[in-house]
């Protein structure tokens, strides 16, 4: 049994260790897209897709990663997410043609089975007082910290006609993995043993129709954030308006700026909003940010286009510091605990599912010219989105008799009164 302060110690090693990891993918991967296209010379939609596979390996990475936790234990799968997310580095870098770019992609893709790994095994590891959402809305500021600094990084490093200064950052990823993966093998592998009669399964858990409609709601949330942005903002900016890689970076280091300021003060906000209001604003702000870059249709020059997507940024980014106090907290509320592995699988498959679909939507939209009805259907998909965040979250107000598994799952938030269910 560990002590309180050992147990600080390591859960702290790992967001301290997430700061770099973060600066190495923030280096390279929002200018994949441009790597692809102007240095190893593919066409945009080809290049799109080669994004878009990784986010097919997430698809059967997360229901394996979700076994997994359940079998073997989240800080082992965690590590094991790490040690393939290296190899997908190390891939990426001696890669030349499409199908080992292809190749590439996929592993790397399945390295994503380290995200709900690590969010399953750090709360494992968490002290009983302190609350889950305060935990993961500082690790959430230390890495985007972490991103911000790589961004710009790689934004200044980067020539696109000289590809080695983006496979050196690749080089500097692998290094970051290696550290994050130690940092993992401290914590305990907390693998809960079930005295149920009946294996877990996903079956069982797609049962409950809230974490049906919480599916729904993340491949939502998710096409209108990360999937579209990661690949959405630099394909527009880069390829379509023909923008320099600093002007992406310059921009894009405005949001984990803001939110390493801002993140404090926002998840006070949440704590007082409870669940349901937090999901609602976090969807309609994701939706509402994608009007900003609409303006880029009628002015782009490298000055407008710079203070666009800033103003962009500062919206987005206040949406990512709504919801990311809440995202792990809703799944423990949700999940019993021997089912918890398979709910955490299930919410990296919707998240994978709108990362196939994303990148894909966005760079055909590109490649034909379609980019600002692109841009305006993220913001109707955003808007309807909010409608579904305010049926989950009522539904999980007016619960009926919750499992002694699922409150026990999300006790540091109720025994504190600090966090989301306080509403």
């Amino acid at each position: 049994m560990h002590s309180r302060r050992s147990m600080i110690a390591r859960v702290s090693a790992v967001v301290v260790t997430s700061g770099p990891l973060s600066a190495a993918g923030g280096a390279v991967w929002p200018y994949l897209i441009l790597y692809l296209h102007f240095s190893r010379h593919l066409s945009t939609p080809l290049a799109g897709t080669i994004v878009a596979t990784e986010g097919i390996a997430t698809l059967a990475g997360a229901l394996v990663g979700g076994i997994l936790v359940d079998r073997f234990g989240a800080r082992n799968t965690a590590a094991l997410g790490t040690a393939v997310e290296i190899l997908g580095y190390f891939l990426v870098f001696a890669a030349r043609t499409p199908p080992l770019f292809f190749v590439a992609s996929l592993v790397f893709g399945f390295s994503n089975v380290r995200y709900s790994a690590r969010n399953v095994a750090t709360s494992n590891a968490l002290p009983t007082d302190l609350p889950a959402t305060k935990f993961f809305s500082y690790d959430f500021m230390a890495s985007n910290a972490g991103f911000a600094i790589g961004t710009l990084s790689g934004g200044l490093l980067i020539d696109l006609h000289r590809p080695s200064t983006f496979l050196d950052l690749l080089v500097v990823g692998m290094a970051c993995g290696a550290l994050a993966g130690a940092a993992f093998l401290l914590l305990p592998n907390d693998r809960h043993v079930s005295e149920h009669p009946v294996e877990p399964s996903y079956r069982e858990a797609l049962t409950d129709p809230r974490l049906r409609l919480f599916l729904v709601f993340a491949i939502f949330l998710s096409f209108t954030s990360y999937a579209s942005f990661d690949t959405g903002i630099p394909a527009l900016i880069g390829i379509a308006l023909h923008k320099s890689p600093q002007v992406i970076a310059i921009g894009f280091v405005i949001n984990p700026i803001l939110i390493v300021v801002l993140q404090r003060p926002v998840y006070s906000l949440v704590s007082r909003m409870g669940f349901r209001r937090t999901l609602q604003l976090t969807a309609v702000v994701f939706g509402i940010a994608w009007l900003v870059p609409l303006a880029t249709a009628y002015r782009h020059t490298t000055t407008f286009v710079l203070i666009d997507l800033a103003i962009f940024a500062a919206i987005f980014g206040f949406g990512e510091m709504c919801y990311s106090p809440i995202r792990t907290p809703v799944l423990l509320a949700l999940a019993p605990k021997r089912l918890r592995g398979r709910y955490f699988g299930l919410s990296q498959f919707s998240r994978a599912l709108a990362n196939v679909i994303g990148p894909v939507t966005a760079t055909e939209a590109v490649g034909h010219g379609l980019a600002y009805l692109w841009l305006g259907g993220l913001c109707a998909i955003g808007s309807l989105n909010a409608s579904i965040g305010n049926r989950l979250g009522r539904q999980m107000e007016h619960q009926v008799a919750p499992s002694p598994d699922a409150t026990t799952s999300y006790k540091d938030d109720q025994i504190t009164g600090d966090g989301p269910t306080a509403e």
